[in-house]
């Protein structure tokens, strides 16, 4: 995060400049509205917003699986899991074996967790999926690429994709660029 100049913005267009200034101030205020969404739950509620995104999937009906759950949430399983751990030592969520078949458990709310989602505010992931539904598939499909383009020239493909604001504690930090030489 220093203070110089890299050889491509250097010899960027204005034009360039005000488009990548546009995607940055995009970028800014969906972290930010993601990160403030984060703090409202917390200080509210003392939950993360992707627990307050799980409790909110599960309020709608029960998660016959824990891949179910993934799937409304659209995050992988493990992801999930973590989540879904949390919420069941805080007694919101409550496992119980499935009666169709006992390998699977099946989730939902406890009576503690349908009271957090009836007074909770609605999580910003909620909204956020809603929006991309709504957005024409042309628009959704460019988007994605976009996205995904931009992961790839970040090198960050090999990063979990885990749910937004969710502990990273035990993850190594990011490694390190080495700085060109000038």
């Amino acid at each position: 995060m220093g203070s110089h100049v890299s050889r491509e913005s250097a010899t960027a267009k204005p034009s360039d400049d005000r488009a990548a200034t546009a995607v940055m101030v995009a970028l800014r205020r969906i972290v930010r509205y993601l990160r403030l969404a984060d703090r409202e739950a917390e200080a509210a509620l003392g939950l993360s917003a992707a627990q307050l995104f799980v409790l909110h999937a599960l309020g709608e009906t029960t998660a016959p699986s824990l891949v179910e759950l993934a799937r409304r949430t659209l995050t992988d399983p493990s992801s999930v899991s973590t989540v879904v751990d949390r919420l069941v030592t805080r007694r919101l969520v409550r496992r119980t074996r499935a009666r169709t078949d006992a390998r699977r458990a099946e989730l939902r709310l406890t009576a503690a967790g349908e009271r957090v989602v009836r007074s909770a505010p609605r999580a910003p992931q909620v909204m956020i999926v809603a929006k991309l539904r709504a957005m024409p598939a042309p628009r959704r499909a460019a988007l994605v690429r976009s996205l995904d383009e931009l992961v790839r020239l970040l090198g960050a493909t090999e990063l979990a994709p885990r749910m937004m604001f969710e502990d990273d504690a035990g993850d190594p930090p990011p490694a390190r660029r080495p700085r060109r030489e000038r």
